[in-house]
């Protein structure tokens, strides 16, 4: 019995893991916290209970609104669904060659897909791996496992690095890729990010960001609209400035999640940059 055991454990496979459970985790959070303060409310009287029962419809609302509008995250097909369409986004724009940088790595998903998709691609992923996010397993040394996992770590490695300071050359990668990080990072104009990607792409070289872009995410980078986005982002020597909703590229995630307007925002970098042209 023991033998035949140990041969399953063997034979079973190890599998990646990229810390989708996370959302569940904040929605369940809210969603008991609120259960929880509308509980007391009932017990306690007078101010106290009105406190009680206000916090708990907050508590209770925000997490049912997470659910409906960010639950995809735990839904395997949905999840799918993204990466095969993310794929598809960088395959209408780039050949497959030379490195490719991703940014906000967390554990590796992205990179490790486009090793997995581009085989003639060196792959980098860069995060800053804060404390915070190690609670739920978001690691250097676990992004590092699921490019071992996945048979790509020859071709897809990571390191410790700001989007705002990235640790890298200018012009050294012919694609840069972000999924779903530039919304986590606070600074006072997000167009510092894109510039900074756009750093060290080569000329010629594409970026794709997957990210929301609608509301507060949107006037993060100081623009009313998409098309002015566009507009700054082409000024500073991107050609070919798109963007594209979820909804027009074909993905369908359900409930509310169309209320984020998460897109992709690509482009490609001038042919010369700014010296070259100055020279001449």
């Amino acid at each position: 019995m023991n033998s035949t055991r140990n041969e399953y454990v063997k034979e079973t496979p190890e599998k990646p893991y990229y810390g989708y459970r996370i959302m569940s985790y904040f929605t369940g959070a809210l969603i008991a916290g609120g259960i929880v303060s509308i509980t007391l409310a009932i017990v306690f009287t007078a101010w106290s209970s009105i406190l009680y029962w206000c916090l708990g419809v907050i508590l209770f609302a925000s997490g049912v609104f997470l659910h409906l509008s960010m639950g995809w995250v735990n839904n395997p097909e949905k999840i799918e669904l993204v990466k095969d369409n993310f794929l598809d986004q960088l395959g209408n724009i780039w050949d497959g060659n030379g490195k490719v940088l991703d940014i906000g790595t967390g554990l590796g998903r992205v990179a490790v897909e486009v090793a997995k998709q581009f085989p003639e691609a060196q792959v980098i992923g860069v995060d800053t791996w804060m404390k915070g996010w190690k609670l739920f397993g978001m690691t250097k040394s676990g992004a590092e496992k699921n490019a071992r996992i996945e048979g790509v770590s020859g071709r897809c490695t990571f390191q410790n690095g700001s989007a705002l300071d990235l640790p890298f050359e200018d012009g050294e990668f012919q694609l840069v890729v972000s999924s779903f990080a530039f919304h986590e990072i606070k600074v006072p104009d997000r167009m510092v990010l894109l510039k900074e990607a756009i750093r060290v792409l080569a000329p010629d070289g594409v970026f794709v960001i997957c990210d929301p872009l609608s509301g507060s995410f949107l006037k993060a980078y100081n623009v009313k609209n998409v098309p002015e986005l566009l507009e700054k982002v082409q000024q500073v020597g991107v050609e070919d400035v798109r963007y594209e909703s979820f909804k027009d590229a074909g993905v369908n995630l359900g409930g509310l999640a169309h209320l984020w307007e998460i897109g992709y925002l690509s482009g490609m970098k001038g042919g010369e940059d700014e010296e070259t042209t100055r020279s001449k």
